[in-house]
């Protein structure tokens, strides 16, 4: 059978022609197809290559016409429709300055086997719209709950501000760094200079990047397009409507520099708070005479000499400002666009993770991206050519240290984190580095060696297992992927561990007997498995560090990831006996279980008992 909605350019036609015939058979009022010179005329900039005009007579008696257009995409993408001899630009919401309504969210679906309704809905909804801009009521709602969409279409410059600012009032002196293609600002001189070191390095020498004082100015309700501030007397009107605090705060920051000034203006709109940027041009004068830039600021005073009144009136002056839009990276809104109540407890956290490797480094990005404020990454392994292949990183860092590539790569792509690599073994650690692990809120241990990890465990019990730590590790060709979360009740890692690192319960078995396979060289064995394989194992411990983070459990606990028997038995192993006796249906596998993690008498903990004897 034929797709009814076609694709190409015959399903093209195809819906345009199944479109008239429902304009013809259904829309009561009379309409015309335009031509294609018509389309491309009347709207230069659009896409556009089919159109209808429809007349129609709205309530206060004036006869008005609706475009329905389409473009190639039709019948798949939805059609837009167009108010023919609209109002001036900003005079009404959701009318853009070539008339065409914004009807419909950017990702909107429609149902592209039936072209026809479509059609007759959105003129419907295009009457309805038009009818409620004519009775005003929405009209002030509206401009003032999408003020970031009409603050864009009033914008005099492309370029963003990006925002570092927590986007809450009150008003309040914030600082401002400008380079040649990007202007930021932030909370104070230390946050900028943090973030701007993260992003682009550090600055050659001991010099750091030069900030001014700004301005962010919080209002109590968004502004209307007849408030948009279009001069320098504008603006500080506008901060008058706040309050006389914050008109102090504009006057203070124009007092203490004698260059153009940077507002922030900030409110809460429908779907959280937005930010918005102006920027006065009082300092830009350029003399008509020899085209040499003049100071207007500080003319007939000394810099240090003008009074602030003065600096005031002459920023905040008749010369133009210039309105951008902001483009926010500030914490909350990298970590879930302001709407994740757990991004302020996370960015509040500390961890340490000790072992970049594969499982490391992957557990440790997922948890930068969910916003952990301090991570601290050791390993004192470089980096080499085998590890490209489910690792972090790549080609460039072959032959650099682990964790401090780590540290550097996460540190550019989530600059507002505090991200710091250590090249140092876990023992050195332990010794000389314990402060690390004592002001964490959780240790990650994924470093597959037992030397490492007993000594990790011991020190642990032995301090009373006071930060809780998750052990992480995959069994060969990642059929089963553990983590290991030990709290300051129940079992120490050692109790569920032989003596030499081996674990008592293991979820697969080999017919060639062994977990790992040898390199073609003395001693040097791995873990087998791709990247694609790990994943799951990798989603495991990340989800767990996630979970002891947010909501500690009371008792150390065994979570375990298996993969399907079919794969299983397909690279040679099977499921062990301690497996089948959990009483899971492992048949189907790709699951999750968990067990209490075992509780003895072990080794490791027998050292508190020894402590405790030689207190005594």
């Amino acid at each position: 059978m034929p797709n009814v909605a076609g694709f190409g350019a015959l399903g093209f036609e195809r819906a345009i022609v199944r479109l008239e015939a429902a304009l013809r058979e259904h829309l009561p009022t009379p309409h015309r197809r335009l031509t294609i010179d018509e389309v491309k005329a009347t709207y230069p900039r659009r896409s556009f290559e089919r159109g209808w005009r429809i007349d129609m007579v709205c309530s206060d008696n004036v006869a008005r016409q609706i475009d329905l257009l389409v473009t190639r995409a039709f019948p798949a993408g939805y059609p837009r429709t167009a108010l023919v001899d609209p109002p001036d630009m900003l005079t009404w919401p959701h009318v853009e300055r070539d008339g065409v309504l914004c009807l419909l969210p950017i990702m909107a679906e429609v149902d592209a086997e039936d072209p026809g309704q479509v059609g007759l809905h959105l003129i419907g909804r295009s009457a309805r719209l038009i009818e409620e801009l004519l009775a005003g009521d929405i009209v002030e709602r509206d401009f003032r709950e999408e003020f970031l969409t009409y603050w864009f279409y009033a914008s005099d410059v492309r370029t963003k501000v990006t925002s570092l600012v927590d986007p809450v009032g009150p008003s309040r002196k914030i600082q401002v760094w400008r380079g040649e293609d990007m202007v930021v600002a932030g909370e104070d001189e230390a946050q900028l200079n943090r973030w701007l070191v993260n992003r682009f390095g550090k600055r050659p020498g001991k010099k750091t990047f030069h900030t001014e004082s700004a301005a962010f100015l919080w209002l109590q309700q968004p502004p209307l397009p007849s408030d948009y501030p279009q001069t320098g007397a504008d603006l500080l009107a506008l901060a008058a409507t706040a309050g006389e605090r914050d008109v102090a705060i504009l006057a203070d920051v124009a007092g203490a520099l004698q260059k153009d000034v940077l507002v922030l203006i900030g409110a809460e709109g429908r779907g959280g708070a937005g930010l918005v940027a102006a920027t006065t041009t009082a300092a830009r004068k350029i003399s008509s005479r020899n085209g040499h830039v003049e100071k207007p600021l500080i003319k007939g005073f000394t810099p240090a000499g003008m009074p602030a009144a003065i600096a005031a009136a002459r920023v905040y002056s008749a010369a133009r400002v210039l309105k951008s839009e902001v483009s926010r990276a500030d914490a909350a809104w990298v970590h879930g666009r302001g709407k994740d109540p757990r991004t302020a407890l996370l960015l509040a956290k500390r961890i340490t993770v000790i072992g970049g490797g594969a499982i490391g480094s992957s557990v440790a990005a997922r948890l930068v991206r969910a916003g952990v404020g301090t991570t601290h990454i050791v390993d004192p392994q470089d980096f080499d050519w085998p590890n490209i292949g489910r690792h972090e990183l790549g080609a460039s860092s072959v032959g650099k240290n682990k964790a401090i590539e780590l540290a550097a790569r996460f540190s550019q792509d989530f600059p507002h984190l505090a991200i710091t690599g250590h090249n140092v073994g876990a023992q050195r650690l332990i010794d000389g580095y314990e402060d690390l692990l004592t002001d964490s809120d959780l240790i990650i241990a994924t470093t597959g060696s037992w030397d490492a990890e007993g000594a990790l465990n011991r020190w642990h019990v032995v301090n009373g297992r006071k930060v809780p730590i998750l052990y992480g590790w995959t069994e060969k060709h990642a059929a089963a992927g553990h983590a290991v979360l030990i709290e300051a009740e129940g079992g120490c890692l050692r109790c569920g561990m032989g003596p030499t690192g081996t674990p008592t319960f293991k979820a697969s078995r080999w017919a060639d007997g062994q977990d790992t396979v040898e390199e073609p060289s003395c001693g040097n064995h791995f873990t087998p498995y791709g990247a694609i394989d790990i994943g799951h194992v990798i989603d495991l411990i990340a989800e767990t560090a996630l979970g002891a983070l947010l909501e500690p459990p009371l008792a150390s606990r065994h979570h375990i990831w298996i993969t399907g028997t079919a794969l299983l038995e397909a690279d040679g192993g099977m499921w062990t006996d301690d497996m089948i006796a959990l009483g899971e249906d492992l048949a189907s596998g790709q699951k999750a279980l968990s067990r209490d993690w075992p509780a003895r008498n072990c080794p490791a903990c027998a050292l508190v008992d020894d402590a405790l004897i030689a207190a005594e």
